[in-house]
This record gives structure tokens, sequence and C-alpha cells, in this order.
């Protein structure tokens, strides 16, 4: 009886965690600023939360460190650091979005349809070479760019 009673809590404890296919980003937002409100955090400056934007991405990149990504791919104990870090990521993410009021999805949106335009499909088929590719996308850095130095010359 005992286990069947610790079964149910953790089905109904299971249904309130977050998922990506039922969270919306403004939920992840406000859960960020009501643990920051209830400790007086948040009113740190937009540089600040840069830098721990680029901190806690540099943890994440620790993780993949003379490794190849197949390697991290198949080594189960680094699933739940990677977890982690990219959580403290999304975590300063969504604070520069409420200390900025930011519209995460709108921003996202622009982005993707300036990145759609700056990188368009017919030129980034799927059947080229990833050499191809990166010829191809250092040729637009360059453009956007003024230059790059990995943008083949003799192209142009």
């Amino acid at each position: 009886m005992m286990n069947d009673q610790n079964s149910q809590k953790n089905v109904a404890k299971a249904d309130k965690q977050m998922r990506d296919d039922l969270t919306k980003i403004e939920e992840i937002k406000n859960k960020v600023k009501a643990f920051q409100d209830k400790r007086g955090w948040g009113n740190e400056s937009p540089k600040d939360i840069s830098l721990s934007i680029v901190l806690e991405a540099a943890e994440l990149l620790e993780h993949f460190q003379f490794k190849s990504g197949r390697e991290v791919e198949e080594e189960a104990r680094l699933f739940g650091p990677i977890c982690d870090e990219l959580s403290d990521v999304l975590w300063w993410i969504m604070s520069m979005a409420n200390r900025l009021n930011i519209d995460v999805a709108q921003a996202f949106e622009r982005k993707y349809k300036y990145n759609e335009d700056k990188y368009p499909e017919s030129i980034f088929a799927s059947t080229m070479t990833d050499e191809e590719k990166r010829k191809k996308y250092y040729k637009i850095k360059a453009k956007y760019r003024g230059s790059h130095p990995l943008a083949d010359k003799q192209d142009d």
C-alpha cells in the first residue's frame, strides 16, 4: 500500500513538472523572477548578466574539452552536468529578458527571419558537403563583416 501512495505522489509531481512541449517562455521568466525576488536578487546590471551568460556558457563548454562530439554523446555521466549548465545559461538569458523587458519569442522570431534571409536554404543545400557549407558560411560572414580570414577570395 505504501508503494501505491508513493507512486501516486510521484505521478502527481511529474504532472506538475515543466516540459518543453507544455511550458511557455513566460513561465520560465516568471519562475526566475519569483526566485530572484524572494532573495532580493535581480537587480544586476545588463553588463553583469551578460558576463554571467558567458561564464555559464564557458562552464558548459568545459564538458566538451578534449572530447569529440561523439564521445560527449556516448558519455552518460555528462548528461546531468550538461543539463545543469545549459539551464544556468537559460536562467541568465531569462534574467536578461526580465531586466530589459524583452519578449524572447518576438526577439527569436525576428532573428530567425533575419537568418532565413542571411543563410538562404537555396545556398545551403542539404546535399552539400560540410566543406562546401563552411565555404559558403565564411563567404557570407565576410560579406556582412567586410572580411573574414577563412573566406575564399578566389570565389568572388
